[in-house]
């Protein structure tokens, strides 16, 4: 084979090998690079805000700001937290999200409402107790009631099981017995019946019926007994008869 010949052949066996190793390269390093300079960059991201205490409406704007959404869940009680504010989020503040995500809020309906307690039957005092502890108010008016316990509660308003707000005035009818006056002892005085009339009205009692009977040794009008007996405990305007030495007064 000539000179020439080898140089040719040399010339291609160089090229070819040449031709590998650059295709090798492109396959390992060149081709990977490329492919993964391709990906799509990661999502932006930023920090949740704080909007608890804030309406719906400002709320939106703040996050807006930030690249992330509102989404309102639900209105639940709350007892510092003024009715259309927001009382409570998720994610809390300074969480991370992707931008374009969404933070749902819940939204206060106020204080929570407070069932009213049945307090009928109940003592006046077990009533205020029962009532004052969950927040309410009370307005008391008293009533004779022959068959009921003094103190005793007749009638309540608004009724029980009722939702109410806090401070809610609970207005309660109470027994009362009819008052009662006591008879003065009035044996061994000496009836005169336009004084004792003046006296008893005083008192708020009135002359009743006068029986007379005949002893030789009492002086006339003298009182022997009378119903009810002197200590007894009666209502107003109750009638007191007498028993009393014959007299013609």
């Amino acid at each position: 084979m000539s000179r020439t010949s080898n140089t040719i052949a040399v010339s291609v066996t160089t090229s070819i090998i040449t031709s590998s190793i650059i295709f090798l390269v492109l396959q390992f390093w060149l081709v990977p690079y490329l492919e993964k300079s391709k990906k799509p960059a990661a999502p932006a991201t930023t920090e949740v805000p704080k909007v608890i205490g804030l309406s719906p409406d400002q709320a939106q704007t703040i996050l807006k700001e930030k690249g992330l959404l509102l989404s309102l869940s639900k209105k639940s009680p709350h007892a510092l937290i003024l009715p259309g504010l927001i009382h409570s989020q998720d994610p809390l503040p300074q969480s991370i999200l992707k931008k374009g995500a969404t933070v749902s809020v819940e939204v206060s309906s106020g204080p929570p409402k407070i069932i009213v307690p049945m307090v009928v039957g109940k003592n006046l005092t077990e009533a205020q107790a029962v009532i004052t502890r969950l927040g309410l108010t009370i307005n008391v008016t008293y009533r004779e009631d022959k068959d009921s316990k003094s103190e005793q509660i007749l009638s309540q308003d608004p009724p029980p099981g009722k939702e109410v707000e806090k401070s809610t005035q609970i207005k309660l009818v109470v027994a009362k017995k009819k008052s009662e006056l006591e008879v003065p002892e009035f044996k061994g005085k000496i009836l005169v019946k336009k004084k004792m009339e003046e006296e008893l009205t005083k008192l708020g009692l009135k002359l009743g019926k006068v029986k007379s009977m005949d002893s030789a040794d009492r002086p006339n009008g003298y009182i022997y007994s009378t119903k009810p007996k002197g200590g007894e405990k009666v209502a107003p305007g109750t009638a007191i008869d007498f028993t009393v030495q014959f007299s013609d007064d």
